[in-house]
């Protein structure tokens, strides 16, 4: 899809980047996210992928808690299911990320995975909020061994910044950038360090480390 007049004027900033470009933000608005979250995490993601050009639909079968309401929430949405919200705030952010079923995952754990890459988790360990992302190619098996083992995300501010961060990451594994499994670890405040992806047994019986 070729870009028009108004979308090269919104998304001028990220078309300059050097590993966008124009053809990088065509990318990123014909695919979709569809997000399951309604925490910080969660709805930062959402309104960060929605800004950014990606088209956002809700999944999941939960409701919006007391904790919900923020920048893209509010107390009137509170009881109300996530698909429902998302996809009356949405527009809202970005008439471009109006979304349809389908696209990559990004999910505040627990969550259950399935459908096409990339696949986003946001959670944590108590202290740090966790990022582990798969793209296209990689592992199933590696990426549910890793996330298995960590919790839900954090809240407040931590939670904010874990969800822009995991919108990043979605839109880098959108444009072909990184590697295909990974993870990030995220402190207070603001400390990023890397999250090393456990190995399924399947990986380790045929590329065994020392």
């Amino acid at each position: 899809m070729a870009l028009r007049e108004d979308q090269i004027l919104r998304y001028s900033r990220q078309i300059l980047l050097r590993d966008v470009g124009g053809r990088g933000q065509e990318a990123l608005l014909s695919g979709g996210a569809r997000v399951d979250g309604l925490g910080a995490s969660g709805l930062t993601a959402a309104a960060y992928l929605a800004g950014g050009g990606t088209p956002v639909t809700g999944v999941g079968a939960l409701t919006m808690g007391p904790w919900s309401p923020g920048f893209l929430a509010s107390a009137h949405d509170v009881g109300r299911p996530v698909p429902e919200v998302l996809a009356r705030v949405v527009p809202e952010v970005n008439p471009d990320a109006v979304g349809t079923p389908g696209g990559g995952l990004l999910a505040e754990l627990p969550a259950a995975w399935s459908g096409e890459g990339p696949w986003v988790a946001l959670g944590g360990d108590g202290a740090r909020g966790a990022v582990v992302f798969r793209g296209a190619d990689g592992c199933v098996w590696c990426f549910g061994e890793t996330v298995r083992h960590l919790g839900t995300p954090p809240d407040g501010a931590l939670g904010v910044a874990l969800g822009a961060l995991g919108a990043l990451v979605f839109q880098r594994l959108r444009l072909g950038l990184g590697p295909a499994l990974g993870g990030k670890w995220l402190g207070a405040p603001g400390a990023m360090s890397d999250l090393e992806p456990r190995r399924c047994s399947r990986c380790a019986a045929a590329d065994p480390k020392p």
